[in-house]
């Protein structure tokens, strides 16, 4: 459950995947079209931090005494987040792991091919994920990619198949969203250099907690990319997905929300609004071994 204390883990990068960092993004073309704009680049662009990510598990894992080498990302798109922890060192490998198989074309392309050496270090997998026995240290389900899982047993399914693919001492790393925006239809924008991204709440039915959320993308020029990406979606709250993690075998869980400085354990009411959070689920409790957290 949540700490008592808050404890700020601060908003950094990995100190390991610099070099990651400077390869990842190109020289954008001055002017986006719908017709000319990469929807998978554009959505690297505008919602992935997978430098900041690697620090918030490095960060996470060090406090409780862990050293994780293997990470597993399932429903993992473009295998952005793989590609740059196995960028990272080179004692790190990672397993990416979708049933998209035009999505991990473009991840082998524009991912696992630039890194060279690095690259035999990254595995992706076209596959429903709860097939795939491949283990490791940590394991991530992010973009709120388990939300496909409508039903309440067929999401404690997937997580005890998650509790079984991880090492021991192992942690998952499950992200939500929530808070009395989230379930207002409404679009929200965010301006980068070229382009602007919208992300919207089209629906929300409340007997069931199914969402459809779309992420569309607007040029310059006034013209738009609509409809880029669409989610159906069961909202999950966070007491919901706690009682799930440990009806399926973890033996303990933190919550960190997202900050303008870090991640938190503890969220003031007047930001209760809309929030992001990260769950972080133990196989193998570390409460024993458990440093003096960092304040802020």
């Amino acid at each position: 459950m949540p700490a008592a204390t808050k404890w700020l883990v601060p908003l950094r990068p990995s100190g390991f995947n610099v070099g990651m960092t400077r390869r990842r993004k190109p020289p954008a073309p001055r002017a986006l079209t719908p017709r000319s704009a990469d929807r998978h680049a554009l959505y690297e662009a505008s919602v992935q931090r997978p430098e900041v990510m690697i620090g918030f598990i490095e960060d996470v894992a060090e406090h409780h005494g862990l050293t994780p080498r293997v990470l597993r990302e399932d429903f993992c798109g473009t295998a952005n987040l793989a590609a740059h922890w196995a960028a990272s060192g080179t004692d790190r490998r990672a397993i990416g792991i979708d049933l998209d198989a035009p999505v991990l074309d473009w991840a082998e392309q524009h991912n696992r091919a630039p890194l060279g050496d690095a690259g035999k270090r990254l595995h992706l997998l076209c596959d429903d994920v709860r097939n795939v026995r491949r283990r490791g240290d940590v394991l991530v389900s992010l973009n709120f990619s388990h939300f496909i899982y409508k039903r309440r047993e067929t999401l404690r399914q997937y997580l005890r198949h998650a509790w079984r693919c991880l090492n021991r001492p192992g942690m998952l790393i499950l992200d939500a969203f929530g808070g009395p925006a989230s379930i207002t239809p409404d679009i929200d924008r965010r301006n980068f250099a070229n382009f602007t991204y919208l992300w919207e709440q089209a629906a929300f039915n409340p007997i069931t907690s199914e969402i459809l959320c779309k992420i569309h993308f607007q040029f310059p020029n006034g013209s738009m990319l609509r409809d880029a990406f669409v989610y159906d979606w069961r909202l999950w709250s966070l007491p919901e997905l706690t009682e799930l993690l440990l009806e399926a075998g973890f033996d303990d869980l933190d919550i960190y929300f997202e900050s303008e400085d870090g991640f938190i354990t503890e969220l003031d009411p007047g930001d209760c609004d809309a929030w992001v959070a990260y769950l972080v689920a133990y196989k193998t409790s570390p409460r024993s071994s458990r440093r003096t957290p960092r304040r802020n």
